[in-house]
């Protein structure tokens, strides 16, 4: 499942990219018109899964597979996405760990409000922000023991 459009810029401490609410997104209910807020999370977490990505394939290690364990700090700040609106995702990099365990400061804003919403919601609302709980085992043991418990 890919929810980003877009990479526009990584780093060491982070990555900004692009994303929009098309009416047969993935996570768009049946028939709805707008993207509930609250899944937004699971956009900003692919955000961090690309940066993950992307620096294992610098250091040309394979792509692991990474866990969203849970958010702090989660803050809804519109109750919906209306389909049609462009985003802009950026995720920070806040604490890492060498088992793997980390916490990303993530921002999901409007990039470009969908028709008939410029007011509602103007370009450079901020729609979700938190703290992603993310975890990246080390190892292929670490990961087929939790794969079998």
């Amino acid at each position: 499942m890919v929810l980003l459009d877009e990479i526009s810029a990584c780093d060491e401490h982070g990555l900004t990219a692009r994303a929009a609410i098309r009416p047969d997104h993935i996570l768009l209910p049946t028939a709805a018109l707008a993207l509930p807020a609250y899944l937004g999370m699971e956009i900003m977490a692919q955000g961090v899964a690309a940066w993950a990505g992307i620096h294992a394939a610098e250091r040309g290690e394979a792509v692991r597979l990474g866990f969203l364990l849970g958010t702090r700090k989660l803050n809804l700040h519109y109750a919906e996405i209306p389909v049609g609106t462009q985003l802009d995702v950026s995720v920070a990099q806040s604490w890492q760990d060498e088992n793997g365990m980390g916490v990303f400061d993530c921002e999901l804003r409007c990039r470009t409000p969908a028709a008939g919403h410029e007011t509602a919601m103007p370009a450079g609302s901020l729609l979700v922000s938190g703290a992603m709980n993310v975890y990246s085992p080390r190892s292929d043991s670490v990961l087929n023991d939790l794969l079998q418990a």
